[in-house]
């Protein structure tokens, strides 16, 4: 596979998703905080109230912490008198990653086809999502549905129930985006495919900007990489997104 990120996502805000352990038999993504870039600190919070149950589809937290979520081990046991940690933000999320004066850091990312000049934090955890086997957490970049060129990695979400022959998917082939306004759960979904039959779907986080891209935008997608366990398998694509030839950016 000879693609490469060319332009690496670089936003001002994450969220911070979590995924409950197999034995709940529930691989939904919960969004439970926000690590925003705004300002000159770095912040995270979690999300409350309304604002938690919007961002989890009207779910409630006493239904995540039935399933064992006691929060981000960085802040769970930390206290913050206006409902946002400051304090060493960006550094907890970071431990989460290869130190970068590594002599293999190098190709630590290119496992997420990155070759170039140092990445921010933000475009690094990006990029990555930070994601460890051990603890469910990760870090989403919902996108920049105005962004006029960008490449990224994407968990291609539901895969294991939609690939009914997930050994025939060649890593590098390319897919097809598909939005599907009819969808009842989500109208923003974005299917994959892959010669015409379902593999799964766009995260939900993203589907709206990736949406919006494939009315506006040109978007390329492929097969990076398959893993996880035979009776989970997960699967990563490769996303390109550029400028229409002729078309200004919004």
């Amino acid at each position: 596979m000879e693609h490469w990120v060319e332009f690496p996502p670089e936003p001002s805000e994450l969220t911070l998703a979590w995924r409950a352990p197999e034995q709940f038999g529930d691989r939904t993504r919960w969004a439970v905080g926000i690590l925003s870039n705004r300002g000159s600190t770095p912040s995270f919070r979690y999300l409350e109230g309304e604002e938690f149950r919007s961002a989890n589809q009207g779910r409630d937290i006493f239904q995540l912490k039935g399933m064992g979520y006691r929060g981000y081990p960085a802040f769970e046991s930390r206290r913050s008198p206006n409902g946002t940690f400051t304090d060493n933000v960006m550094e907890a999320f970071l431990r989460r990653l290869p130190p970068g004066r590594r002599s293999d850091f190098p190709q630590y990312l290119e496992l997420y086809r990155y070759r170039g000049r140092a990445l921010s934090p933000m475009s690094l955890l990006a990029l990555t999502a930070a994601r460890l086997p051990s603890d469910g957490f990760s870090l989403i970049d919902r996108l920049d549905s105005e962004s006029a060129a960008c490449d990224t990695i994407v968990e291609i979400m539901g895969f294991r129930h939609h690939s009914a022959d997930t050994d025939s998917l060649e890593i590098g082939c390319p897919l097809t985006l598909q939005a599907e306004p009819g969808n009842p759960i989500d109208a923003d979904a974005v299917r994959v495919e892959s010669n015409g039959a379902m593999i799964g779907y766009v995260d939900r986080f993203q589907a709206r900007s990736v949406g919006r891209w494939l009315e506006t935008r040109s978007v390329s997608c492929w097969l990076l990489r398959k893993n996880g366990k035979p009776h989970v398998p997960v699967a990563f694509a490769f996303l390109r997104m550029r400028l229409r030839e002729g078309a200004l950016a919004a």
